[in-house]
């Protein structure tokens, strides 16, 4: 009887924590680095289709998913070949881009990952590169359970990703 009576607590306690909505920048994962190479060529580089597997190994294909120009409302598929679950395919927007300045990408994919990569010119082919990920579901449950774990792994593929970046374009 005893419990019974925890169990239904406990799914009472989920189901609150799955309705309740929290800020979802407090997992937000950034990471920074500096790059020798100019904020054009940073952009053109990284805005090309065919060279995001080199700096995002996480993603084993990266397309384009319409014919427009890159911008605003341009989109995009990202494929994951995941352990066990096999491959993903999300579909992304840019939805923010300001030339060699920024690029706001964000899918509406179950997490709802934003990405945001922020480019600033320090000196003449010196760049500094700023990746920001925030995961857009605001429920509770999500955020203080999920939120912790994804914030440290998306850290470690951007340290990566920075790592790939700083190969190809060496200081």
């Amino acid at each position: 009887m005893v419990s019974k009576v925890i169990i239904a607590l406990l799914f009472g306690v989920v189901g609150v924590l799955y309705q309740v909505t929290v800020d979802t920048t407090t997992w937000t994962a950034k990471q920074q680095g500096s790059l020798f190479t100019s904020p054009d060529m940073l952009q053109r580089f990284i805005t090309n289709p065919d060279q995001v597997q080199k700096w995002f190994p996480m993603v084993s294909q990266f397309k384009s998913a319409d014919s427009r120009p890159f911008g605003v409302g341009k989109k995009y598929q990202a494929i994951y070949d995941l352990p066990i679950l096999g491959e993903y395919v999300m579909l992304l927007s840019v939805v923010e881009y300001k030339i060699n300045h920024i690029i706001t990408l964000e899918s509406n994919s179950l997490l709802r990952p934003t990405l945001t990569i922020n480019m600033v010119e320090k000196a003449p082919n010196n760049t500094i590169l700023t990746f920001s990920m925030e995961y857009k579901r605001s429920s509770a449950l999500f955020q203080w359970t999920l939120g912790p774990l994804l914030q440290f792994l998306t850290r470690q593929q951007m340290q990566r990703s920075l790592f790939q970046l700083r190969l190809i374009f060496p200081i």
